[in-house]
């Protein structure tokens, strides 16, 4: 998960570079996960015991809490469309995602946040 958002802050920088040139408004980044543990730690303040993940949780609340992350969604699992990059039993998110050029998923969980003032 960590190595994901690192990516994704990484992609995000560059395009905000090319948006801003073109005068466009900056992307959000947007988490999905299909792990309650994890969505749990990461939007209501849960824990973990594994101390080999606290760091890396920590420090993704903490982008979370910045609003660097705009959103941390929980959705199904089977809508999980990196399924099929990392398990051997892949799901059709992809596959559907690759055919009608849309992503659907199913949003289990969020969290209405205020606007930062």
């Amino acid at each position: 998960m960590t190595y994901g958002i690192d990516m994704t802050f990484s992609i995000n920088i560059t395009l905000t570079v090319i948006m801003k040139q073109l005068g466009f408004e900056k992307l959000p980044i947007i988490v999905c996960i299909d792990s309650y543990s994890l969505y749990e730690c990461m939007v209501k303040l849960g824990s973990t015991k594994e101390k080999r993940l606290m760091i890396d949780i920590m420090a993704m609340r903490q982008l979370y809490e910045r609003r660097e992350l705009s959103e941390v969604r929980w959705i199904d699992g089977k809508d999980n469309s990196a399924d099929a990059m990392t398990k051997s039993t892949a799901n059709k998110a992809l596959q559907s995602l690759i055919d009608i050029n849309e992503l659907r998923m199913n949003v289990k969980g969020w969290v209405q946040r205020m606007d930062a003032v």
